[in-house]
């Protein structure tokens, strides 16, 4: 294994970049292994490991490098049920020509988002019956509370702001929870068949209402009601790719943002003084953005070889794979996080386009914590994690179970 020593007493090191991501600080760690070791092989992992900021960039760069290893369009535990079907057409998970076409189309109509006071109002609306949905699911206990609703905010606030009706916010966040958990489970050397099978159930579901709201089941004027329009016109994708890749909207803003949103309310915790007020989603947003910048959600990715190539001076075969520890390079101001180039959305080809929607998604969603006077301060000493190989998520309620 990669060997860098960085620990003190009372902190030791992660035991592999994969232990980095849930460890209490991991920023050390990564700046040794980047300083040290910035292409090189870990026999622990398997893998290639890129931390040095040129070699990450080479390797996202890289046509060689591609998003899924070759003859594995889909993860085995997933092939058989609606869960890898959804998963063979989503465009974050293909490379060429199928990536190539759709990529553009769907940054395009993401960039149509409107950030005016109305969908401010709608987000805020959703963000509210987040709050309350965590309170019921979870009770009076505010770390339990806390841990609930950084992950079903986002869910309300995407729908809310695409134009699902409120009534289908809670059906739509369980769906994607469920998807999501078997996407992890896909993942595991022993994955459990009941969680893949609700993981096919919420797939097969979340498809069905899609095509519901495409099929003129969302509101005039929403994004969903003008997406469908377009895509009729025979601009976009055809109605499996469409429908598959807005459910991934959804899966890729449920880690993702909820890392945003909870780990911006453990840094405003661990502040001497409260700098942000409950009625400035700007602060609000600049917090996010210092998360973005200096404790990303999104920590490493993964590339499988193509192709033959050459690499930080390394030559490697067809079929091998790297660990890309994106916030191993972290941008270093708020100019490089506007411009779209905080670590946790990458670079090249697969650059995530959601980075203004997800930083709008997660300050009203800090805002609306603070707003309903949840007592941080006694957060501010916590440092565990979701367990959870390539995300990190701050956790409040570090005794209870795994999510």
């Amino acid at each position: 294994m990669l060997a860098v020593h960085t620990e003190s007493p009372a902190l030791p090191s992660p035991a592999n970049p994969l232990a980095a991501v849930g460890h209490p600080d991991p920023y050390p760690y990564y700046a040794a292994l980047a300083a040290r070791h910035p292409f090189d092989f870990d026999a622990s992992l398997g893998l290639w490991v890129a931390a040095g900021p040129q070699a990450v960039a080479a390797v996202l760069r890289h046509p060689a490098c591609g998003v899924r290893p070759v003859g594995a369009r889909v993860p085995a535990a997933l092939t058989d049920g609606a869960a890898g079907d959804w998963f063979g057409e989503l465009v974050r998970m293909n490379d060429g020509a199928a990536h190539a076409s759709l990529k553009p189309w769907l940054s395009a109509r993401l960039a149509t988002l409107r950030t005016d006071a109305a969908a401010i109002s709608r987000l805020r609306e959703a963000s509210q019956a987040a709050c309350a949905d965590a309170y019921l699911a979870c009770g009076d206990w505010p770390p339990a509370r806390l841990d609930d609703f950084v992950f079903r905010q986002p869910i309300y606030a995407l729908a809310a702001w695409l134009g699902v009706a409120p009534a289908q916010w809670a059906d739509v966040y369980d769906d994607v929870h469920t998807l999501v958990a078997a996407m992890a489970e896909a993942g595991s050397p022993s994955p459990r068949k009941e969680v893949l099978a609700r993981g096919h159930r919420a797939a097969a579901t979340l498809r069905h209402r899609i095509d519901d709201w495409l099929d003129n089941g969302a509101a005039p004027g929403t994004w969903l009601r003008e997406t469908a329009r377009r895509a009729a016109r025979g601009e976009g994708p055809d109605d499996d790719a469409l429908a598959a890749n807005i459910a991934g909207l959804f899966t890729q803003t449920h880690d993702a943002c909820a890392g945003l949103v909870a780990n911006s309310l453990r840094r405003i915790a661990r502040r001497a003084t409260t700098l942000v007020q409950p009625d400035e989603l700007r602060t609000a947003a600049a917090v996010v953005g210092e998360v973005l910048r200096l404790d990303p959600p999104v920590q490493n990715t993964r590339r499988f070889l193509l192709a033959p190539a050459v690499i930080g001076e390394r030559t490697l075969a067809p079929g091998e794979g790297i660990l890309v520890l994106l916030a191993a390079t972290p941008a270093t101001d708020a100019t490089h996080a506007h411009d779209n180039l905080a670590p946790t959305f990458g670079q090249g080809p697969h650059t995530c386009p959601g980075h203004s929607p997800a930083v709008t998604v997660a300050a009203v969603g800090v805002q609306a914590i603070l707003a309903s006077r949840v007592d941080l301060k006694m957060l501010a000493g916590g440092t565990a994690c979701h367990p959870l190989a390539n995300v990190r998520i701050a956790r409040f309620d570090s005794a209870a179970s795994t999510r």
